[in-house]
């Protein structure tokens, strides 16, 4: 057999090994994040998810355009989530905190990075 065949074939088996496709739970956080408005000018978004089996959550950074102020950011948060049906929680040390029916949502501004994490099932 020639190198390259086998190197294709041992490439197809190992392909899936170490792989975790996301659950359902994950699935649903991570479509939370996904209807959440973008900032205006907030680029380069990273999406993770973890947790165990009883608590998940997804995440979400961007990063800020220079000059972002985070009391605006906040601000444009509020007002857009209070219009998507969510309660605001709370506010405190550049972090908004949301429900909406047992989901609950957590935006907040660290410096130039804009982090969002969502928990499908909540409370």
């Amino acid at each position: 057999m020639r190198p390259a065949v086998l190197l294709l074939a041992a490439a197809a088996l190992f392909a899936g090994c170490g792989s975790k496709k996301p659950d359902a739970y994950a699935r649903s956080n991570v479509a939370l994040l996904d209807r959440l408005p973008v900032y205006p000018g907030a680029a380069a978004p990273k999406t993770t998810t973890s947790g165990t089996s009883s608590t998940e959550f997804g995440a979400r950074d961007w990063t800020l355009p220079a000059g972002a102020a985070a009391n605006a950011v906040l601000a444009f948060y509020e007002r857009r989530l209070t219009a998507a049906g969510w309660a605001i929680e709370g506010k405190s040390f550049s972090t908004l905190r949301a429900t909406r029916g047992r989901a609950t949502l957590s935006v907040g501004v660290r410096g130039r990075t804009l982090e969002a994490v969502a928990n499908s099932r909540g409370r």
